[in-house]
Order: C-alpha cells, then sequence, then structure tokens
C-alpha cells in the first residue's frame, strides 16, 4: 500500500510538472513579438530602451506582447532598408513599426503596406484628439492621420547669454531686423581685424525656410498643394507670394554687415565654443547643447525670430513619426497596443524630459510632473509657449526630391551672397530649379 502510495505520488508530480510545461510552452507560442526599427542612439536611444522595457513588463505582458527595438542607424538609413522591403515582391520582412523623418513621406504614404493611424484608431476608438492638432496635421495627408508623430520639434533661437549681458543687450531678437542689429553688436574682431566671434551662424535650408517663408502673412505655403499634405506638389509658390524676395531682402542685409558666418555644419560645435554668439536648432538639441556649453557661458534659449511683425504664422512642427505596416504577420493590434503606449500622456512625459523633443499628447501638459519640470527647466517651456500660440497649419512640406530641394535653397542664397546677387533674380533662380524636380518627378511617375 506504502508503494503504491508513492507511485502514485510520482505520477502525479510528474503529470504536474508536464501540465506546467505545457501551458508555459502554449504561453510562449502565444506572445506575439513586435519588431520597431527606428534611428535613435544616445539620449534618444536609452530612452527608446526604457520605454520598450516598460511596456514589455507591463501591458506586454499582461497581453502577451513582446517589442523588439531595432537600431537601423541614421533617419535615411531606417528609409533606405524599408524601401528595399517595399519595393520587394515579398514584403513579409518589413518590420511592423517604423520611425521615419519628413523627408520619407513620400516613400511611404501610397505604399500599399501602410495601415494608416486614423484606420487604427477608429477601429479602436481611441480618441485622437488627445493627440496636439499642430502633431496630427504635421502627419495627415488628404485629411487622413496617417502615421503617429513621437520625435516631434520645433525649432529654437539658442543664444551667448553672457555675451548679450557683456554688450548690454537687454533681450533676444523678436525680428530678423532686430537680429542684426544684435549681431554686429556681438561680432568680436582680434587686432588683426579677423572675426573671432559672428553674431549669427546659418545658410537657410529647407528647415528653416518652412518657418521663415511659412509664417509670413499669418500662413503662408512654399508649394501648391498645401506644402504636399493635399497632393504631390507641382510648383512652388514662394515666388509668387514674395515671401522669398521678403527674407533674402532681410537676410542680405544681415550678411552684408559682416556679422553673419554662412556656417553649414556643427553650428552646435561653433556656438558652445564660443566662435558664434547665435544660432537656430531643433529643440531636441537642447540638452545637447546644454552640455556642450557646460559651465563657459550662460546659455540662453528664445523663440524662432520673425521675419516681419507681419510674420505672425510661428513654426511648423519637426522631427519624426511611427508608421505601422502589414507585414503579413497579423499583429497590427499588437502594434497599434505599442503605438497607444508610446502617445501616452506618461511616456511623452518621460521622453520629453530626456530627450527634449516636445509632448504630442496634450494630456501630458496637464500632468503635475510636467509642470513641475518645466518650472525646474524653463528654456524647456520656450519650445512649447511657441508652438502652442503658432498657426497649426504651419507645416512643413512633403515634396519629391527632398534632398536636392535642401540642398537648392542653400546653394542659391550663397550664390547670392558670395557673388552678390540681386533677391528677385535668386528668388527667380530657386524657384526655377525646384520646380524643374517637380516637373521630373511628375514626368516619371506617367
Amino acid at each position: 500500500m506504502k508503494r503504491l502510495f508513492i507511485t502514485l505520488t510520482v505520477c502525479l508530480m510528474a503529470l504536474t510538472h508536464l501540465t506546467a510545461l505545457a501551458q508555459r510552452e502554449s504561453a510562449e507560442r502565444d506572445v506575439v513579438t513586435i519588431t520597431w526599427w527606428h534611428p535613435n542612439s544616445g539620449i534618444a536611444g536609452k530612452a527608446t530602451d526604457v520605454l520598450i522595457d516598460r511596456f514589455n513588463t507591463t501591458i506586454g505582458a499582461e497581453q502577451g506582447i513582446v517589442v523588439r527595438g531595432v537600431y537601423q542607424g541614421k533617419a535615411n538609413d531606417v528609409l533606405t532598408k524599408t524601401k528595399a522591403i517595399m519595393q520587394s515582391p515579398i514584403t513579409d520582412d518589413l518590420p511592423d513599426l517604423v520611425q521615419l523623418d519628413g523627408a520619407a513621406v513620400l516613400d511611404v504614404r501610397d505604399d500599399k503596406s501602410l495601415i494608416t493611424i486614423d484606420r487604427l484608431a477608429q477601429a479602436d476608438g481611441y480618441d485622437l484628439s488627445q493627440i496636439l492638432e499642430a502633431a496630427r496635421l504635421s502627419v495627415t495627408y488628404k485629411q487622413e492621420m496617417i502615421a503617429m508623430p513621437f520625435n516631434s520639434s520645433t525649432i529654437l533661437l539658442y543664444y551667448n547669454k553672457s555675451a548679450f549681458d557683456e554688450a548690454g543687450i537687454k533681450a533676444p531678437p523678436r525680428t530678423l531686423d532686430e537680429l542684426t542689429s544684435i549681431a554686429v553688436k556681438l561680432k568680436q574682431t582680434d587686432a588683426k581685424g579677423k572675426t573671432v566671434r559672428y553674431g549669427f551662424a546659418n545658410v537657410p535650408t529647407t528647415y528653416e525656410l518652412m518657418c521663415w517663408l511659412g509664417q509670413q502673412n499669418g500662413l503662408s505655403y512654399l508649394t501648391d498643394e498645401e506644402n504636399g499634405h493635399t497632393g504631390v506638389p507641382t510648383r512652388v509658390l514662394f515666388d509668387e507670394n514674395g515671401t522669398m524676395v521678403n527674407f533674402l531682402t532681410k537676410w542680405k542685409a544681415l550678411y552684408n554687415t559682416g556679422s553673419l558666418e554662412n556656417l553649414t555644419s556643427d553650428l552646435n560645435g561653433a556656438f558652445a565654443s564660443g566662435r558664434v554668439a547665435m544660432i537656430v536648432a531643433s529643440t531636441s538639441n537642447l540638452t545637447t547643447i546644454e552640455q556642450m556649453v557646460g559651465s563657459r557661458f550662460e546659455l540662453g534659449v528664445a523663440p524662432f525670430p520673425m521675419v516681419d511683425e507681419q510674420a505672425t504664422g510661428g513654426v511648423n512642427v519637426g522631427g519624426g513619426a511611427l508608421w505601422v505596416l502589414d507585414n503579413k504577420s497579423g499583429h497590427q493590434r499588437q502594434t497599434w497596443e505599442f503605438v497607444k503606449f508610446l502617445a501616452s500622456e506618461q511616456s511623452q512625459l518621460y521622453w520629453h524630459i530626456e530627450t527634449g523633443y516636445f509632448p504630442i499628447n496634450r494630456n501630458t501638459y496637464e500632468l503635475d510632473q510636467f509642470k513641475a519640470h518645466i518650472q525646474q527647466n524653463p528654456r524647456a517651456a520656450v519650445a512649447i509657449d511657441q508652438l502652442l500660440s503658432s498657426n497649426p497649419r504651419l507645416q512643413g512640406i512633403w515634396v519629391p526630391s527632398a534632398y536636392q530641394i535642401y540642398y537648392a535653397f542653400q546653394s542659391g542664397i550663397l550664390k547670392m551672397l558670395e557673388e552678390d546677387r540681386g533677391v528677385e533674380e535668386t528668388s527667380r533662380a530657386i524657384a526655377r530649379e525646384i520646380n524643374g524636380y517637380f516637373a521630373e518627378f511628375i514626368r516619371m511617375q506617367q
């Protein structure tokens, strides 16, 4: 009898072990793995890893979802790898989620593998109004929200406040005319007349001109089709509405003072070293610039200067967004759960504090933690106040040949300054070059 009891006990233990093993194997089979391709490195990369871990140990653990983040290089590298698979007959190797910048929109927005945020939100009853209007519109195409804004930013003026104080300058410039007069006061030369500190450094590209042209008259589009948000642009408008000539007139006056340095790279380094007293750069650069400047001088942050008093449109939302793709895995629901997590008020609070990108969830702004952070870090509030007071319809341009157009602006303005070309001639020349890229793209689509 005792032997029978022992035998039954051993059998029961074995059965229990086998049952537990089967349940664990079943649970493992039921876990869905989501792949996210992203370009986040450094500070943003660390924050990305933390967010993934938070999801996997909370919502993911509850719902059987595991997110695997894969760093794929810079934003353009992510696009190149994504496009290569999109253009192949088999799209099974696509990630479930990909993070891309604005230059990638034309390559993704009409692809058959794209699952729009509008479609996912409607199926889930998710209220998209909790996303800031300017952020929503920044990823809206033909009245449909096609991606979820994530690493969203605007553009700011960074200035050497210590140099301002030494020169007796009381406040940062509000307009380009004020910037010109201040830059003159900040310029320094050595005994031989060599400039050792410029007042301002920049060569405008698409990034800056989206604001300097778009903010004029309350709102102005650089191209038809509302900067590409209602269709593929066919021509530029800045040569017709006078915004480019107005801007170039101000810019040439600044250059003629000798206080502007035509600097196209490492502006952060030039600023932090004290060679330049003012630059414009993304809000996402704030933490990096703070670290680079250190205790060398007191850092100032101010709104992006207006072209003139009539340029009241403000700034646009830049940065990147999250795109949900159909890779035939059937994991759209699980991917959407992760996207909602990243867009949530708490995730956006963490992402903002760690990276400097502004929160895209309007509920984040009501959190006591956010208010306390802003009170302790008033520089972070400048970009947010600027964005909230801007026209939400002032949006970035979605254009073919984005990189060629970027350099068309830059090289056209440099030629004007270095070869002393007229502003009207320069405006026409840049317009012709960009319209040529549009025409070539349209011909290739026919």
